[in-house]
């Protein structure tokens, strides 16, 4: 095995010395995850609804029409007091596109009212203004959604996280509406700490807030801000992103009809927006001080199997790719919690052979005991995780994050 390992380590090293890491071609094959035990269990990909629930506010408005009234409180997606984090497309810097879980629009305001300005398909956000949360439910034939009113006239602070990931439309923000003659004001500093998390729909959140095991998935089930991945970065107090795909695996998505898929992680880990495979992230305009890679269980959750000596490959040219385009950041794989096959034993060997080729200890082995009840305790929707599922995910990532980092 290691002698095996170490040959295609040494290929690798070879690669990176002398040529830039690329993607592989992009494919639209990406499918529903399934609990390992539960094969059974619901099998279809998450579809967007044809509107999910939500109360409407009013109407589209043509963005031109907004500008327009900037003087009674129009402010524009590009101002620079508004703080995104997430893969962003700002190619149109009034109309920023995103569809990655967890993106994050921040702003300070004046005033009594806000509402965000969106153009939208059937995505999910989590609103917090001054601490208090609801939930936003977008729809397609809808523009302007309120987000609180009837505040006390002063300064206030808005959040809208992302739940949902990529299968709702790739929306756009246009930007928010105050009273009148009201402007933002500045932030708090942003958190220096930065950790970028990349995994399949346990990362994602899928299901999360689904009442038992058996639920059927639905979008108002998922909700990024309560995956591990959200917790660990709160434990931590640091700024999290998430790349994450329900279903995807390293070399073989959930339910493929072959031992090798195309669509994996590598083909969506460079793109800005996970459905374009034209626009491609620059990997310097948010570097992260830790990247966690949590893949490997839909690979392994239906047959037919990828082989094992395939699955060696394909893991080790994703520790390559992020090792290259984050060359001082600490990356941490995970095996675990619902992981089977050879898929634990032969991350931990990438992950020895790699410390031994580089001989700079940057890449770090995380395993995930599986302390969670096979109950809806610990479960949503088609077994997986809930947020206390997640919690234990956290509890056991937080502190091997810490100690490496000193945090």
């Amino acid at each position: 095995m290691f002698s095996e390992l170490s040959s295609i380590f040494n290929r690798r090293l070879i690669l990176l010395l002398f040529l830039p890491l690329v993607l592989l071609p992009a494919c639209g094959d990406s499918s529903s995850p399934l609990f390992p035990g539960r094969q059974d269990a619901a099998t279809a990909v998450p579809e967007p609804l044809e509107g999910p629930s939500g109360e409407a506010q009013e109407v589209g408005i043509p963005l031109n029409d907004l500008a327009s009234s900037a003087s009674e409180g129009f402010i524009a997606a590009d101002d620079p007091l508004i703080r995104y984090t997430g893969r962003i497309d700002f190619s149109d810097p009034q109309r920023p596109r995103f569809d990655w879980p967890a993106v994050t629009i921040e702003a300070a305001f004046e005033g009594t009212s806000i509402a965000a300005l969106l153009e939208d398909g059937a995505n999910s956000y989590d609103v917090t203004v001054d601490g208090q949360s609801s939930v936003l439910r977008t729809k397609p034939d809808q523009t302007r959604y309120s987000l609180a009113e009837g505040l006390s006239d002063g300064q206030h602070t808005v959040r809208l996280i992302k739940r949902t990931e990529t299968f709702y439309g790739t929306p756009q923000f246009l930007g928010f509406e105050l009273d009148a003659g009201r402007k933002l004001a500045a932030l708090p500093p942003a958190k220096e700490r930065r950790i970028e998390f990349v995994g399949d729909s346990i990362t994602a959140g899928y299901g999360v807030e689904g009442e038992s095991p058996t639920c059927i998935y639905s979008p108002e089930t998922e909700n990024a801000a309560l995956t591990y991945a959200a917790q660990t970065a709160a434990q931590l107090d640091a700024a999290y992103t998430i790349a994450a795909v329900s279903g995807v695996g390293v070399v073989r998505n959930y339910n493929s009809e072959g031992s090798m898929s195309s669509g994996t992680m590598l083909t969506y880990y460079g793109r800005t927006v996970a459905n374009d495979p034209q626009e491609n992230w620059d990997f310097g305009e948010w570097v992260p001080d830790a990247v966690v890679i949590n893949l490997g269980t839909n690979d392994f959750s239906t047959t037919p199997h990828p082989e094992g000596e395939l699955f060696l490959e394909g893991y080790t040219n994703l520790i390559w790719k992020v090792r290259n385009l984050y060359p001082r950041a600490q990356i941490f794989a995970v095996a675990g919690p619902l992981m089977v096959g050879p898929a634990e034993d032969t991350i931990r060997s990438v992950v020895t052979q790699m410390n031994q080729v580089l001989k700079d200890d940057r890449v770090h082995f995380v395993l995930i005991e599986n302390t969670l009840e096979l109950t809806a305790a610990d479960f949503g929707c088609d077994w997986h995780p809930n947020a206390s599922g997640q919690a234990k995910i956290a509890a056991q990532l937080s502190p091997a994050i810490a100690e490496v980092l000193g945090w």
